[in-house]
C-alpha cells in the first residue's frame, strides 16, 4: 500500500506541478497565441475548457454538451465534466487549474491501477517498473498536466483491465471496476469502451478462460452502445449513412489520406520525399515517421523557444527510450517456453503495436496529437516494457542489440541532416541520401549480425 500511496503522489505531484508551472510560463515565454496566453499547452484544451467556462455561466443545463453542437468536444463528456466543476465548485473566476488538478489525479489514479495490473500478471519487481514508466513518462505528464482527456482514459482502461484479471477469483470487484470503466469511458470517449471489451475479450480468449454467454452479451451490448454513440458523434463530421461500422470505416480510410495529405506539405524532409517517393510507398513513410515522432534529432536542433525546446527534448527523449524495449517485447513474448504465457504477451504486444500504428496514420505528420493518441494505451506498453526488462534479466537477446543497433543509426544520421539543414555543420549528402543511408545500413547491420550468429550456431553444432 505505501508503493502505491508513493506513486500516486509521485505522479499526482509532477503533473499538478507542471501544470501549474506551464500556466504560469506560457503567457510570458510562449509564441503569443491565443491559447499560451491564456496558459494552455494545447489549442484543444484552449478550446474546451473555453467553451466549458461559457456553458457553466450561462442558464442551459449542462447536457447542452452532449448535444453535438459545440465542435470544442464532439463526445461531450470532459466539456460537461468541466462545466460541472466550474459552475458549482469555482463559479466565480475561470481557473483553469482545476481541470488540471482532476486530469493529475487521474493520471496519478492510473499509475495506480496499471502497478496492480501489472502485479497480478508480471508480479512486484516488474509491477515496479510500470509505477516508474507510467509516473515519469514525459508525455504522460504532459497530458495528466493539461485539461485533456487522455489522463481519464488511461485511468479508465487500466481500471477496467485490473478488474478483467479477477474475473475468475473476485467476481463481484471485479463487475465493479469493469462497470465504472465502461461507463467511464462512454461518457469520455465511447470508441474506448469498446477497445477494452476487444482487448479484454483476446486476453482471456489467449488464457484459455471460457467465457459465459451473459459475460459474452453484456460485452457485445456495450460494444454496440459504443459503436453508436460513436455514430452519432462523427455524422456531423464526416458525411456517411451506412451505420456505425461504416463510420468507422470512412472516418479510418479518410484521416489516414488527410493526414498523409497534410504530412506531404509540412517539413522540408518530408515535403522532397512525397515528391519523389511512389504512391504506394507513401502510407508505409507516413507509419514509420509517426512511430518516430517525436523526432529526437529534430527537437534538438530545430530552433525554438526554450520552454519548448525543453518540453521537446524531454518527450522525444522518453519516446525513443521506451521505443526500443517497445520493439523487443514480441521478441521476448516468442521465446517464452509456456504456450499460455507466449499468447497473453504476444496478444498485448500486437494490440499495442497495431495501436502505435494507427496512432501514427492517424496523425503521422503531427508531432502533438500522434503521441497524444499513442499515449492512450500507456499502461500496456508499460506493462510490455517491464516484461521485456524482466525477460533480458536471464540472457542478452541480440535481438534487443540490434533494435539498439537501428535507433542508434537513426539518431547518428538523421542527426547529421538535421544539424547540416539548421546550423550548417557537416556535408550535404541530400535527404534521399541520408535516407537510403539510414535504412541500408540498419538492414545490413541487422542481416549481417544475423546471418554471422546463425553462422556460429552451426558451426558450435556441426564442428569440424
Amino acid at each position: 500500500m505505501k508503493k502505491l500511496v508513493f506513486f500516486f503522489l509521485l505522479a499526482f505531484g509532477l503533473r499538478l506541478g507542471f501544470g501549474g508551472l506551464a500556466y504560469a510560463l506560457l503567457p510570458q515565454y510562449g509564441h503569443g497565441s491565443e491559447a499560451e496566453k491564456a496558459g494552455y499547452v494545447f489549442y484543444d484544451a484552449f478550446r474546451r475548457d473555453t467553451a466549458a467556462w461559457e456553458l457553466a455561466q450561462s442558464p442551459q443545463p449542462l447536457s447542452v454538451a452532449f448535444s453535438g453542437k459545440n465542435e470544442s468536444d464532439q463526445y461531450g463528456g470532459l466539456l460537461a465534466f468541466s462545466a460541472l466543476i466550474y459552475r458549482y465548485l469555482a463559479p466565480a473566476v475561470h481557473q483553469p487549474l482545476w481541470l488540471v488538478f482532476f486530469a493529475a489525479a487521474a493520471g496519478g489514479l492510473g499509475v495506480v491501477f496499471a502497478v496492480l495490473a501489472a502485479k497480478q500478471t508480471l508480479g512486484e519487481n516488474a509491477a515496479q517498473r510500470v509505477g516508474w514508466i507510467m509516473a515519469l513518462f514525459p508525455e504522460s505528464i504532459l497530458l495528466g498536466a493539461s485539461q485533456m482527456r487522455e489522463p481519464f482514459i488511461i485511468l479508465f482502461l487500466m481500471m477496467g483491465f485490473y478488474g478483467l484479471l479477477h474475473w475468475r477469483t473476485r467476481l463481484k470487484m471485479a463487475a465493479f471496476w469493469i462497470t465504472l470503466a465502461l461507463a467511464g469511458l462512454l461518457f469520455i470517449s465511447p470508441g474506448f469502451a469498446a477497445l477494452l471489451i476487444v482487448i479484454g475479450l483476446g486476453w482471456l480468449f489467449f488464457d484459455g478462460r471460457q467465457v459465459s454467454w451473459q459475460f459474452s452479451l453484456v460485452a457485445l451490448v456495450i460494444f454496440s452502445l459504443a459503436l453508436l454513440i460513436l455514430s452519432a458523434s462523427w455524422q456531423s463530421l464526416v458525411t456517411v449513412r451506412s451505420g456505425p461500422l461504416g463510420v468507422l470505416g470512412d472516418w479510418a480510410r479518410e484521416t489516414a489520406k488527410w493526414n498523409a495529405y497534410i504530412l506531404g506539405r509540412s517539413s522540408g524532409i518530408v515535403q522532397l520525399l512525397f515528391k519523389t517517393l511512389p504512391d504506394s510507398l507513401q502510407m508505409p513513410f507516413v507509419a514509420l515517421y509517426g512511430v518516430l515522432q517525436p523526432v529526437l534529432p529534430a527537437v534538438i536542433v530545430e530552433p525554438t523557444l526554450p520552454f519548448w525546446r525543453i518540453l521537446g527534448i524531454a518527450r522525444a527523449a522518453g519516446w525513443w527510450t521506451l521505443l526500443p524495449i517497445l520493439g523487443y517485447a514480441p521478441f521476448a513474448a516468442w521465446k517464452l517456453t509456456d504456450p499460455r504465457q507466449r499468447r497473453l504477451w504476444l496478444w498485448l504486444a500486437a494490440v499495442s503495436w497495431a495501436w502505435i500504428l494507427v496512432a501514427a496514420v492517424r496523425g503521422g505528420g503531427d508531432q502533438w496529437d500522434n503521441p497524444r493518441y499513442r499515449i492512450i494505451l500507456l499502461g500496456w506498453m508499460a506493462m510490455l516494457a517491464a516484461f521485456s526488462c524482466e525477460q533480458l534479466k536471464f540472457s542478452r537477446d541480440r535481438w534487443f542489440l540490434r533494435i539498439l543497433a537501428v535507433e542508434a543509426i537513426i539518431l547518428v544520421v538523421f542527426g547529421h541532416w538535421y544539424l547540416y539543414r539548421h546550423l550548417g555543420l557537416g556535408w550535404n549528402f541530400g535527404i534521399r541520401n541520408t535516407l537510403i543511408a539510414a535504412i541500408g545500413t540498419a538492414t545490413l547491420l541487422v542481416l549481417g549480425d544475423w546471418s554471422w550468429q546463425t553462422h556460429k550456431k552451426r558451426r558450435s553444432q556441426h564442428p569440424l
